[in-house]
């Protein structure tokens, strides 16, 4: 014997679905210490995964928001890795002292080479890998 629900509203309109059709909703459980656990765990050997592949990895139905709430109280963040080293106050120096020297290039310029280093983006995503650090 099936539960049968009635959909109302406009679009739904007197049709009626078996309850395992129905879109479940209520309250979900906060998860378990083992659960919590296991996120730790997941978080320090995966360090890339992103939250949905927790979810799988957790086995039990939790949010996404549950997830990321769960990282946050670990005290770990999203960050992009480094991609530069940053510049030491000798490098910011040489830099100076080579834009002064070149200040005065009118015609020389016209036979340097430049290399555009700029980023476009025309996707949803540049495909950067985060990383899940502890602060310090």
């Amino acid at each position: 014997m099936y539960s049968l629900c009635m959909i109302s509203g406009s679009s739904g309109q007197g049709k009626v679905l078996p309850q395992e059709d129905r879109v479940q909703s209520g309250h979900l459980t906060r998860p378990s210490e083992r659960e919590d656990r296991r996120f730790r765990r997941m978080a320090v050997e995966l360090r890339t995964a992103s939250a949905a592949e927790f979810r799988v990895g957790v086995g039990t139905t939790v949010t996404q928001r549950i997830v990321t709430n769960r990282l946050l109280q670990e005290q770990l963040r999203d960050i992009l890795p480094v991609a530069c080293i940053p510049l030491t106050p000798n490098h910011c120096r040489l830099r100076s002292e080579y834009c002064q020297d070149r200040a005065h290039w009118r015609t020389e310029w016209r036979s340097v080479v430049f290399s555009d280093e700029s980023r476009f983006v025309l996707g949803p995503s540049e495909g950067r890998v985060l990383v899940r650090r502890r602060p310090g």
